[in-house]
This record gives structure tokens, sequence and C-alpha cells, in this order.
């Protein structure tokens, strides 16, 4: 009787665990177009695409960037950073420099560029949860609306 109540319990184990694979292969493919981009991780895109050639710029302005978070989705790039503490008195300057410079280098016209803080904060909210592609692109929408209504 104990060896059927054993067998019973490792059944359902496998099916438990090969169920939640099936998951976890589904939201991939669902957040696979998402390219999430950040000052602490190395490039590992491929060579001459946006999110590396992104990448590759904003890791080069370390003297007026400290930190940054980035996510590129549909032909759409909104950039978060935190200026160094010398340069915090010029970060619109900046911001408009980096825009300009991303529109030029990836031939990307949506891009967002901010230095405030609150959307540092959500893009690393979004960095830490497994959204989906719509959801992803619905966050961000509120994000640049947000960002409309206060500059």
């Amino acid at each position: 009787m104990k060896v059927l109540h054993i067998l019973i319990v490792m059944c359902i184990l496998i099916l438990v665990s090969c169920n939640n694979q099936n998951n976890s292969s589904t939201h991939q493919e669902d957040t696979s177009d998402i390219v999430m981009l950040n000052s602490e991780t190395p490039n590992a895109h491929e060579e001459n695409s946006i999110p590396s050639i992104a990448q590759s710029y904003l890791d080069d302005q370390t003297n007026d960037i400290a930190s940054y978070k980035a996510i590129h989705i549909d032909d759409q790039l909104f950039v978060a950073f935190n200026a160094t503490p010398l340069k915090q008195a010029v970060e619109q300057k900046i911001e408009k420099r980096v825009k300009k410079d991303l529109e030029t280098l990836t031939k990307i016209k949506d891009i967002q560029v901010t230095s405030d803080q609150k959307f540092y904060i959500e893009l690393t909210k979004l960095e830490n949860q497994q959204l989906s592609k719509d959801q992803v692109l619905k966050k961000l929408k509120e994000l640049k609306k947000l960002s409309k209504e206060q500059t």
C-alpha cells in the first residue's frame, strides 16, 4: 500500500513539473521582442543591432551618466538615467543630447530619454517583472503620457 501511495505522489510531481516547463516556454515567446538594457550588464546583443548600438553609446557616456536603464521594443526606445553628481545641474541638456545622438545612431524616431528618478525606478520594476509584450507596451504608453505631462 505504501508503494502505491509513493508511486501516485511521484506521478503527480512529474505531471506538475512538466506543466511548469510548458508555461515558461510560452511566456518566453511573448517577451522575445523586448530587450532590457542597463549599465550593470555587459553588451550581449548582436553586433550592429539597435540594442547593441544604444548600449555601447550609453556605456561610453560615463562622464555624464552614472547608470541607466533602457528598454527596446517594436522600434521604440525608452531610456532613463541617473546623471553623475557633477552633471546633475545640466540633466536636461544631457537628455536632449543623448536623445539626438541615439536618433542619429539607431535611426529610431520614437525615443524617450529622461533623467527622472520615477522613470528609472519604473524601468527597474519592469525589468524585474515577467510581463507579456502587450503589458509592457501598455506600461510604456503610460510612462510616455506621464513624461509629457511633466515637461
